[in-house]
Parts: structure tokens; sequence; C-alpha cells
């Protein structure tokens, strides 16, 4: 029984590691999620070496807000370019800029400009994560997606374990700078994994989707010649390993070009129709309904993480017990990873679509912090509770990161994802500040946690009854590949 059960949980995760480009791929995904788990803290003991806690902690502020302002752009850079090249220049600028913030915390400088040059340094920060997310989503394939995706999330959960620590360790044990030497490190790591992709591959494996339409499919005349991703190739024709080629074969707008499913490709033009050029070229991968309403999910489910970890703090502050904090944290992270990893195992199998699986992953997310908001009325069981409540919370996440690499138009997958990280920033934030005005009845607090994910899970829903209902009311097949 137990070895029947043991294969398919681990036979995705030995297929996804049996592929070179997807072993180096996993190298640089923990070497891009480690630096964002140290950021916040690294950034908090560089700005208070010689300022105040309020001024550190504005400090965090502006470089999450400059994140959070460039983040589509940068994405979009990255597929009209190449992520291998937007990675480097901003790398290059992210280290000076994060050098500079160093040099000023060291000499005592005033605080507007320990701001600004965080702010700074949020604004060129490598788009690694969704750039990572998008090449997690074009190589991995449709077998093995799930378990790319969970992966990613596993890792995300691990770094915000062990990045804290890290940097903590580095800065009390040596100094602030040996944490943003380390940072720094692990993201120029993060890129040079990326560049190491091999730089030639078969034509065959990987030919335009123009050149090779799946039977009885004809896309529309004008989507050659009209479309702006579809003229992109043209700039960049130079053969793999030349100079001028990106590391990573592209696509028709600067992303890594795969071998597509029929399905896929059919779906493609329905994913694009009723659109006009000129106004999707304005608003990008913004362009997708399904999107834009994912978009309002992602939100709000972040809305309920941020509100969960802020509750939990004030919880434990109001019972003189703060040392719990990052236990009772970390268990949540560990119940997330374990969900993912079990995802990434068996998610795939389910078969469903992650616009239907998203609203029941919501569900037991709402549900898990529900059984926390009750656990807090007796603080002895917040430690049985906590690992409960993360244990959706990985599987949400994996599938929010995979409903939207499915609703990317082609050619802006990074910009999809970095659209993604934008909102949930915004959604950080917002949760943050909800929880914080509730702080001094730490349980309501959990409770609002709860009622965010509650309105996640109702926002899938809507989205999900959505597109059932449009694929209902259109009889064309290209609408009808599209699950």
């Amino acid at each position: 029984m137990s070895t029947d059960s043991a294969v398919p949980v681990t036979a995705s995760y030995r297929a996804l590691f049996a592929q070179p480009v997807l072993r180096r791929l996993a190298v640089a995904d923990v070497c891009a999620r480690l630096p964002q788990g140290m950021t916040s803290i690294t950034l908090l003991l560089v700005a208070a070496q010689h300022a105040s806690m309020t001024v550190a902690g504005l400090v965090v502020a502006g470089y999450t807000l400059g994140q959070a302002v460039t983040g589509p752009l940068r994405g979009r850079l990255a597929d009209r370019r190449g992520l291998l090249p937007v990675a480097v220049v901003c790398g290059i600028a992210y280290a000076v800029a994060l050098l500079a913030l160093l040099a000023v915390a060291l000499a005592s400088g005033p605080a507007g400009l320990l701001i600004g040059t965080a702010a700074a340094a949020g604004l060129v920060n490598p788009p690694l994560s969704p750039g990572l997310r998008s090449l997690w989503s074009a190589y991995a394939g449709a077998r093995l997606r799930h378990a790319a995706f969970a992966l990613d999330a596993a890792v995300f959960d691990l770094a915000y374990i062990t990045g804290p620590v890290l940097a903590s360790v580095l800065a009390t044990g040596a100094a602030p700078a040996a944490a943003l030497a380390v940072l720094l490190a692990l993201t120029a790591a993060a890129v040079i994994a990326i560049g190491k992709h091999p730089s030639h591959h078969p034509p065959s494996h990987h030919p335009p989707p123009s050149h090779h339409p799946p039977p009885g499919h004809h896309p529309p005349p004008s989507r050659p010649s009209t479309s702006p991703a579809a003229t992109a190739p043209q700039e960049r024709s130079a053969p793999q390993g030349s100079p001028g080629a990106p590391a990573y074969p592209t696509g028709d707008a600067g992303g890594p070009r795969v071998p597509k499913e029929p399905a896929e490709r059919a779906s493609e033009p329905a994913r694009d129709a009723g659109s006009a050029p000129e106004k999707g070229a304005r608003l990008g991968p913004l362009r997708s309904a399904a999107l834009r309403e994912l978009l309002v999910t992602a939100a709000l489910a972040n809305v309920a993480l941020t509100a969960t970890e802020v509750a939990l703090t004030a919880y434990v502050r109001h019972h003189h017990a703060l040392w719990a904090s990052g236990p009772l944290l970390a268990e949540i992270s560990i119940g997330s990873i374990l969900g993912s990893l079990l995802f990434g195992a068996r998610g795939a199998a389910s078969g469903a679509h992650p616009y239907r699986r998203l609203p029941r992953l919501l569900v037991g997310y709402a549900c898990g912090l529900a059984v926390l908001t009750a656990a807090g009325l007796y603080a002895p069981l917040l430690a049985v509770a906590a690992p409960l409540a993360g244990l959706c919370l990985g599987p949400t996440l994996a599938t929010l990161f995979g409903a939207a690499a499915s609703a990317a138009p082609r050619g802006a997958g990074t910009e999809t994802q970095a659209w993604i990280n934008s909102i949930m920033n915004g959604g950080a934030a917002g949760g943050a500040a909800l929880a914080g005005l509730a702080s001094g009845r730490p349980v309501l607090a959990l409770a609002l946690a709860a009622a965010a994910a509650a309105a996640a899970a109702a926002s899938a829903a809507v989205t999900a009854a959505r597109r059932r209902s449009g694929r209902a009311a259109a009889p064309d097949p290209v609408h009808n590949s599209v699950s």
C-alpha cells in the first residue's frame, strides 16, 4: 500500500528533476527566492544602524512601493527584450542602489535620502520572480506544470522561513553589510543560472506556431500582420549562440519559445479575440478579462495572508509572548510547504482547470483561517491550528500563478506574472493596514483575515462561473478548447 502510494507522490518531481533545464530553473528559483525572504530584515537592519526604526520602516515601505510601481514595466521589457539582458541591466542598477543605501546608512545620511535610495532599488529590482514563473510555465509543459508551480510555492515559503534567519544571523554576527552582500550574491547567482541554459536547440523542438498549426485549425489571416508580438521576432533573428541572441530560445516577444500542445495553440486566438491591436498594445496582458478578474482574487488572497501575519504578531504581543510570533508564522509556512508538495504530486491527477480548482482551495484556506481564529480564544491551540491554516495556502498560490500563466496573452508571460506580483504587493499593504487597525483586538484581526480569504474565494468562484457560462454560450470549437 505504501509503495503504491509513494510512486505517484514522487513521480512528478522525479520527472521534473530528470530534465536538465528544469533542474537549472530550480536552482535559479532557490537563488532568486532566498533574497526575497532576506530583503525586509536586511533593509531594516542596514537603515537602523544610525536611524530610528520609524525611518527603517519607511525604507522598507519605499522599497516595496518602488517594486510595485515598475513591476509590470520590467516584466514587459523582459518579454520584449528577453529575461536575461533585462535581469543583467536591472541587477547592476539594483546592486548600485543597495550599495548606495548602505553608504548613506553608514554615513548617517538624512532620512529622505535613505528612503529615496531604497525606493530606487525597488524600482530596478530584477524581474527574476515573474520571469522564472514564466519560464516554468513554458518549459515544464502541461504534464509537469502543476509540480513546477507547486515547487515554486514551496521554495517561496521556505525562503520566508530561512531568509530572515540567515539575514539576522549575518547582520548580528558580522554586520548588516554582510547580509546585503549575501543577498546580492544570491541575486547574481540566479541571473547566472538563467544564463547557463544551453544556447542551441533543435529547430524541430520549437517551431513557430504559425508554421505548424494544429489539424483543422486556421488562425485569423489578419493576426500575423497586426499583432505587435508577431512582428517582434524579425528584430531578433540572430541564431542561437550569437552575441545578439538571448540565452533562452525566444518566441514572439522575447519570451521562451517551446512546443505547444494543439489545444494550447488553438486557444490562443480565442484569448486575444475581440481586442483591437492598438488597444492590446497599450493594455498588454490586461486586455485579458480573465486576468483582470484574477488580479482581484490575488489581491484579496494577499490581504488575508498579510493580515494573518500582523494579527498573529499582535496576538502574541497582547499575551506578552512576542517570542512566539516567529515559530507560529513558521508553522503556517511549514503547513503551506507540505500542502504545496502534495499538490504538486497529486494536483494534476484531478484534471481540473486552475479556474475551477482555485475557489475550492481558497475555501479551504478561509476555513483554515477560521479554525485559527477560533483557536485564538484559547492560546495553546494556536500551535495546533497554525499548520492547518497554511495547508491550502501554498496550493492556492501555485494555482493563482498557474491560472495567470494560462490567462497570459502570448509573449506576455513575464509581464503577466509581474502584474500579479504588483497587485499582491498592494494587497499586502491593505492587509497590514486592516489588521493594524484591529490589532487592539487580535482575534478580530484574525477574523478579518479569514473574511478576506472568503472574499477571495467568492471572487474566484465568480470568475470560474463566468468562464463556464462564456464557453457554454460560444459553440465555436476554438473557444471550447479553452478549459
